[in-house]
């Protein structure tokens, strides 16, 4: 730690005062980064609330059960520092790094830590209640009995993170789609309680992260090409997991044929017998309707080979799309935790 001209040391200006240290920062504005360096040192206890510590360096430094309440710590740096007990109450920590850090039992409720970086982090028995975690990273970090009751966890990455205990009571994560590649190789989900759905989506994740890790692994050739395709199209469907585009698509397919079928009619093509029907604008999408859900009341008919091959295309995709549906619908209907 370095000293001013005067003698006094960084710290020294950092503990005297809220109102002596916003004087410092204001008067160290456009300094080199030197300013702000706390690296390594001891601040055990200290009482530093309501301190403007943005872009501080505090790497490897102790802060154990130290009072950082309502302190802008945005785009700090903690890595490796010692934070067991600290008090980090409304803070902002947007971009901040505790890489590899210890916060066990640090009281983190209600800070804004959008975008912190927590990778490798101890965060057993850390409160996070009510905090802003969107988009942080817990990559590899230890978060037993941690509490994230009504904290935002949307898009946070936990992959081969320890999650067991967690209490996630109204917790909100923004749902499946804000968690591709996110959570692979999570340990102890299924211990965690308060939110179901997020347990649930997180173990589906994990399974389709570790799916896809296995395909990619696959030697270069055919198999892993067409395996690739296969996940690529599963995830069009949201991996079996979406009703709604399951419905979309089918709605789009089934009015696709209708409007060749409607070109048939109009231009005379031949392709269908449209004879027995009412022979209205309608009739091509009533007949596609009834040919895609296989019903085939046979008021319209094939009338020529590429109207035979249009009418069993429709019939197979029918039966593939509505087998999707019906599996969707029931799994969505009978779900469980």
């Amino acid at each position: 730690m370095n000293s001013d001209t005067n003698g006094s040391t960084l710290i020294e200006k950092l503990l005297i005062g809220k109102a002596e240290w916003a004087e410092y920062r204001l008067s160290a504005a456009g300094q080199k980064d030197d300013a702000l360096d706390f690296s390594e040192a001891d601040l055990d206890a200290a009482d530093l609330a309501d301190r403007d510590l943005s872009r501080a360096d505090f790497f490897s430094a102790s802060l154990a059960q130290a009072n950082l309440k309502m302190c802008d710590l945005g785009g700090a740096d903690f890595g490796s520092a010692k934070l067991t007990k600290a008090s980090l109450y409304k803070c902002n920590l947007r971009g901040t790094i505790f890489q590899e850090s210890d916060l066990s039992q640090a009281d983190l409720s209600h800070s804004d830590c959008e975008n912190a970086d927590f990778r490798g982090a101890n965060l057993t028995n850390t409160n996070f209640e009510g905090a802003n975690l969107k988009n942080a990273r817990f990559v590899s970090a230890n978060l037993t009995n941690a509490s994230f009751r009504a904290a935002v966890l949307d898009g946070i990455d936990c992959r081969h993170s320890t999650f067991e205990k967690v209490d996630l009571t109204l917790s909100s994560f923004g749902g499946y789609s804000t968690m591709t590649g996110k959570f692979t190789g999570i340990r102890g989900i299924e211990s965690c309680y308060g939110n179901a759905v997020f347990v649930r989506d997180v173990k589906d994740q994990d399974y389709i992260d570790t799916f896809k890790q296995s395909i990619e692994a696959l030697p270069n050739g055919f198999k892993k090409s067409l395996e690739l395709l296969m996940f690529r199209a599963w995830g069009l469907i949201d991996h079996g997991r979406s009703l709604a585009k399951v419905s979309l698509y089918a709605v789009i397919l089934a009015t696709i044929y209708g409007l060749v079928y409607l070109a048939d009619m109009s231009f005379g093509w031949e392709m269908m017998d449209y004879s027995n029907s009412a022979q209205t604008w309608f009739t091509p999408f009533y007949y596609s309707l009834v040919t895609y859900t296989t019903l085939g009341y046979g008021d319209v008919t094939a009338n020529s080979l590429i109207g035979e091959m249009l009418v069993i295309s429709e019939v197979v995709i029918g039966y593939f799309t509505l087998g999707l549906l019906l599996s969707i619908l029931a799994n969505t209907i009978a779900r469980r935790s």
